[in-house]
Order: C-alpha cells, then structure tokens, then sequence
C-alpha cells in the first residue's frame, strides 16, 4: 500500500499559518506564477497547495531536477560495483570516440568530474552542433578548458551519464530507478522521461513527474535512503552528492547559486541543498530545520524569479518559524487549507470590459508583411470569455481566453496544453496572457492596441526554444466582419 505523509496544522510544527499565506501572497503580489507548493516539517505535510488545473496527481516538466535523478541512479551504480566515480567517460563509450581521435582535455574526464559541473565544455554540447546523436556531441565538440578544475554547468554532462545508465544497467533511466527505488516509495506510475532524437533518456532536463513524487524523493534523501526501514540509496553516496563538492562564486547568475554544487545538487544558505530545475522547480531539503519545500512554477517571464522565490521563503518562513509547537490559529489555518490550498494561476491585473469590445468584436485585421508568417488577426469577445484568432503560412489557430480569469485549452498548430486569460489594460488596450502547461512550459504575452481603422501588437515569448513567431511587433490594418462568430 502506498504511504501517505501525514498532513497536521503548521503550528504544531512551529510554523504560523499566517506566515505561509504571507509566503504564498507575496509571490503573487510580485507576479511569480507558482504552480504548486507543499511545506515539510518533521516528516509531516503542513501546507500544500496547488493552481488549477494543477494537482497533487499532475505531471509537471521539472527540467534540471532530473539531473539529480540522474545522480542517485549514479550512486546505485556504484554501490552495485558497476562504475567508479573516477573512471574515465570515454571508456564507456568508446563507438562515440572521433575517428581522428578524442581532445585529450575529454579523454580526462571522469564521472565525477560530470557529477560535480566540472567538465571540459563550458556550455551544453548537443547546443553546439546539429545532430541526433546527443551523447556523441559530448566527446566531440572541441572543449575549451581543462577538466576537473572549474565549475560550468554543463547539461550534456548530465545527459551523457543518463545514457551511461541506461548502457550499465540494461534499462531505461526511470525503469532502473523504479526498480531499485521509485516503486518502493510510491512515485507516480505514469512518470516518465523524454527522450532525445536517439532514444537516449533526456537526463538533463526531460523528466515529467508531481510535486508529490518529488516530495517522496527528497523525504527519502534527507532520511538518508532510508525508507520504512529499508535501505534504499547508498548513506556514502547521498552524504557526497548533497554537499559542496566545487565552488560556483564566479559562475553563479544569482547569489542562492553562488553557494557551490555537489553530485547534481546545488547547495543553498541554511546548510540546504536542492534539486533545482529551470523555472522555479525547486526541491529544498533543509536538514538543521528537519524541513522539505517543493514548488513547480514558471518563472521565465519574471527576471531574477528563482531568487525571489527563495527570498520571499527565507523571509516570511524560515526566520520566522520555532523549534517548539506554537498556539494554534483555527481561523489562519482554516484560510490556509481552503483560500490558499486551490488558487487559479496568475492572470494579468486590468479591467474585464471596455467600449473597444464591441467596436473591434470579429474585426479581421490583415498584417503587414512579417516574417513570422501571420496573414490575418481577429479577436472576438463573449459572455466572461474570448478567442484570439490568427491565420498564416501555418493555417489556422486559435487562442481562448476567459475575461479575468484563465481557460484551459490547447495552442495550434503545437497541441500545447494552455490557460490563457485577457483583460483590458486601458481602454484601447487589451492583453493576453498565456501559459503553456505541457512538456514544453512557458508562458506567451500577447498585448493589441486598437485604433479605428487598425491594430497594432506586441507579442513576447518565454520558452527556451520554440513558439518563435510569438516573439515581436506587428501592425495590420481593418478589414471586415466577415468571420463566422461562434465560440
């Protein structure tokens, strides 16, 4: 039978309701779109909450974590006699080696030095050059400095040890973790990981799983592999991986990224360490605390959000919470289970209606010439919801948004899963927000002022590598109400 983690009131763990609410409201206020969040204390669920259509049960992109899935199944490796941390890479993969030889900077490399972001390659190799053969790229692409010695966050590193794993143990990466751990501690069934164009499991950033699989994972990890007294993870192995095993001063963005790098885990203030994912995927274990913070979000469109995420914690929880049971607040902790516990995800600040709704409801514009291929534009407005139509060299699509609030659907011609919603900025202004809830998470703006005889947009993606023509500035002029106007 899987195990359940008890849920108790934060103040019997020596955290206020309120100071969670607090947690949750400032990240709003500054526009950090949260998906999910639980709080740990003592091996106990004190808040969770999670913003539709996120759920307990949703799988979630978690990007870079997956490099610390790949780091534990590293560690079983070894433990299994099967690898040593200092062999060499190019030993395992000697039909990846160049036929006029391999640079002797990589024929130096060893598993530990991909553990720790410590390879020859300052940047992601498969990046560089244009091929299926992801793990090829890693042995090949010249390097540009000696191994072993500095921090460079390198995820073809991660990925190269992915196919490393799947070629030792005959399986697939979550097969072989399924099998010596993830089944044992109830992770998700449906969890998977993608693939690159080889079928080599993505290690650096594919994994799909939920919140409360990761929760089980780091409950797991901070007991020290022990599961219900069942030894699952090596001791040694997780005591190396989750502390600073290189400095990252010079090389991080941000100061929580400045406090060094173990095994695939980035170490953080308060003695944590973390499974971080691009977005705001964070996976934070603080062992003096005996706590456990798991948030899924996407903070693309929000410079520095990562950092605010972590600010606005240490700030309005971890400083503030006892090492005793506090006095219980039935109000504070009854809002925190039912205002905060299911939130809508963020949908932009203005005003549901203006006189513009009328005059421009079905309007066709025809854009001027563009390079991103859109022909034609039209917007049209129903009872508290919309729809962005747009036609170009791709055929047609279709956005729909609710007024105020989000709508769940789909964006073509890519089939992402997306909840869009639009308000009125200023009377002639009118802005879509979209997020992209699918493999592929990120989040699109799109921002129409309208004229009388036309429109003029601005549209902003942040993804990191499709929805291209969503990107720029475009202005067209009215046509007709010569569209069918159905929702």
């Amino acid at each position: 039978m899987k195990m359940e983690f008890d849920i108790v009131t934060p103040e019997s763990q020596g955290i206020a309701s309120g100071q969670i609410i607090s947690f949750l409201k400032r990240l709003e206020k500054i526009e950090i779109p949260i998906h999910s969040m639980i709080l740990m204390r003592h091996g106990k669920i004190v808040a969770e909450t999670y913003y539709r259509p996120y759920s307990r049960e949703e799988l979630h992109r978690m990007f870079s974590v997956t490099k610390s899935m790949v780091s534990l199944a590293i560690g079983l490796l070894c433990e299994e006699g099967k690898l040593s941390l200092e062999d060499r890479i190019v030993s395992y993969f000697p039909e990846k080696i160049p036929k006029e030889g391999v640079h002797p900077y990589i024929a130096q490399i060893t598993i530990k030095d991909m553990l720790r972001m410590a390879t020859a390659h300052g940047k992601t190799t498969y990046k560089q050059k244009e091929t299926k053969d992801w793990v090829g790229t890693f042995f090949c692409v010249t390097p540009s400095h000696l191994p072993g010695k500095l921090f460079s966050y390198d995820t073809s590193a991660s990925h190269t040890l992915a196919a490393l794993v799947e070629k030792l143990s005959g399986k697939e990466l979550l097969m072989y973790l399924r099998e010596k751990v993830l089944d044992e501690i109830g992770f998700s069934s449906d969890a998977y990981c993608m693939k690159d164009p080889m079928g080599v499991s993505i290690g650096g950033s594919g994994m799909m799983a939920s919140s409360y699989d990761m929760l089980r994972v780091m409950y797991l990890i901070s007991q020290g592999g022990n599961w219900q007294g069942k030894q699952l993870l090596p001791v040694w192995y997780l005591k190396e991986a989750t502390k600073k095993q290189i400095d990252t001063f010079a090389k991080g963005p941000t100061f929580e990224e400045m406090q060094g790098y173990g095994y695939q885990f980035w170490c953080t203030q308060n003695q944590g360490y973390v499974c971080y994912g691009m977005g705001g995927q964070l996976m934070l274990v603080l062992p003096e605390k005996e706590m456990i913070l798991i948030t899924t979000a996407d903070t693309q469109s929000r410079q520095g959000g990562v950092q605010l995420i972590y600010d606005a914690f240490w700030q309005e929880i971890y400083q503030k919470i006892s090492d005793q049971a506090i006095a219980e607040n039935p109000e504070e902790c009854q809002r925190l289970r039912k205002e905060w516990g299911t939130r809508e995800l963020l949908v932009p600040f203005g005003k549901n209606d203006s006189l513009w709704s009328k005059k421009i409801h079905g309007v066709v514009y025809q854009m001027d010439d563009n390079s991103r291929g859109f022909d034609e534009v039209l917007v049209q407005f129903f009872d508290g919801e919309g729809n962005f139509i747009y036609h170009g060299k791709n055929g047609e699509g279709k956005i729909s948004f609710g007024i105020g609030k989000n709508r769940i659907g789909k964006i073509e011609p890519y089939g992402y899963r997306i909840a869009a919603s639009g308000v009125w900025r200023s009377e002639d202004t009118f802005f879509i927000r979209v997020h992209v809830l699918d493999q592929c998470i990120g989040t699109i703006f799109i921002q129409l002022v309208f004229s009388e005889d036309g429109i003029t947009t601005f549209m902003k993606k942040y993804e990191e590598s499709e929805f291209g023509e969503w990107d720029g500035f475009l202005s067209g002029k009215a046509l007709k109400k010569d569209r069918e106007l159905d929702n």
